[in-house]
């Protein structure tokens, strides 16, 4: 699954970004998925191999890696299909508005349950936290990198949905949002579901107030 969305998502950087580099960040998988992106051989992919960190914290992990290889911007993903390359032009043209530009899940496929979840975030974090940002945890977005990884240095360890705090940090120096489309996912399960979802929202407060 993962080469299928890689080579997706190269042919569009292909188009659109003259210089860019993939970086996959393997969080300790314990499948196929290192041999089958060893066996690419793209002149443009590099990995990062770590033991399992969680998906938040190897974002992160992304961010500073990109950082240190002179990246002036970096773009997250995740591997699981949803994130679609279609929007990424909009995106990728913004990014001298601001130094953060996320995209906004507008329209989606990933079921009901899903969009409840992020609307409750959305208003919880606009209420206790008084956020202006509408989707706090999107896996599509673009920053420049040297604040990106300079911000998630203040990220402890120990916080779980790290996405919305770097989100949170990050939002100070200005951000702006573009509507995207959000498909159904192809493979993998996501970090925050609905069964458990109480438990993971008042460990992301409790987190939230070590920042």
């Amino acid at each position: 699954m993962i080469v299928s969305v890689l080579t997706e998502w190269r042919q569009e950087l292909l188009r659109t970004v003259p210089n860019f580099v993939i970086l996959v960040v393997n969080d300790g998988s314990k499948d196929g998925t290192l041999l089958a992106l060893t066996a690419l051989k793209w002149p443009e992919l590099r990995i990062h191999t770590h033991t399992n960190r969680g998906h938040g914290q190897s974002c992160l992990v992304g961010y500073q890696e990109a950082a240190k290889w002179g990246a002036r911007h970096v773009f997250q993903i995740d591997s699981d299909g949803q994130c679609d390359p279609v929007a990424f032009r909009s995106v990728w043209e913004r990014r001298q508005e601001a130094p953060a530009v996320y995209g906004r899940r507008i329209t989606r496929d990933d079921g009901f349950s899903r969009r409840v979840i992020t609307t409750i975030l959305r208003w919880s974090l606009k209420l206790k936290r008084k956020t202006k940002l509408n989707d706090t945890n999107v896996p599509y977005r673009l920053y420049e990198a040297k604040m990106a990884a300079e911000a998630s240095k203040a990220i402890p360890a120990s916080f779980d949905l790290a996405n919305i705090a770097l989100a949170l940090v990050l939002e100070p120096k200005g951000f702006i949002e573009v509507p995207i489309h959000f498909r159904d996912r192809v493979g993998g399960h996501a970090s925050v579901r609905l069964f458990g979802f109480g438990r993971k929202a008042r460990k992301l407060f409790a987190d939230l107030n070590t920042l």
